[in-house]
């Protein structure tokens, strides 16, 4: 997750594909991970889709095993450096002011978990991520 400098508000990487994401959502994904959080990942699993009530539009939600992030840094819109942070899926749920959706998310995550063969995150404080890191 990223925590927004001043406000701390919680918030995932995304955002519009632009040309040269050639109109794939997953290169979006991974150009958005690692300019807003120096992050890379390995193959995603698509989660389902979002609506937003207001807004026009909705969001694409995907999982994916973190495979390193980098050094902390100003994304290039808005020049912002946002705090990383790992937590479990129920503590991101519980930064995020998701509603009726957030039940549903959450199912997906551990669907996605499974299907990535990862384990269940034992709950642990929310850790910031400083400097380079790999797993």
């Amino acid at each position: 997750m990223l925590l927004e400098p001043g406000t701390g508000v919680a918030t995932l990487p995304g955002g519009s594909p632009e040309e040269q994401d050639r109109g794939g959502a997953v290169s979006t994904l991974r150009r958005e991970a690692e300019e807003e959080g120096a992050a890379t990942f390995a193959a995603p699993v698509l989660l389902g889709y979002v609506n937003d009530p207001s807004a026009p539009h909705g969001y694409l939600r995907y999982a994916a095993a973190l495979t390193e992030a980098g050094p902390e840094r100003p994304g290039p819109a808005g020049g912002r450096t946002r705090t990383r942070v790992l937590a479990t899926p129920e503590q991101a749920l519980s930064l995020f002011d998701w509603g009726d959706a957030a039940a549903g998310q959450l199912a997906a995550v551990h669907r996605a978990r499974r299907q990535l063969g990862l384990p269940r995150a034992a709950p642990q404080p929310v850790t910031e991520l400083t400097g380079r890191t790999a797993w």
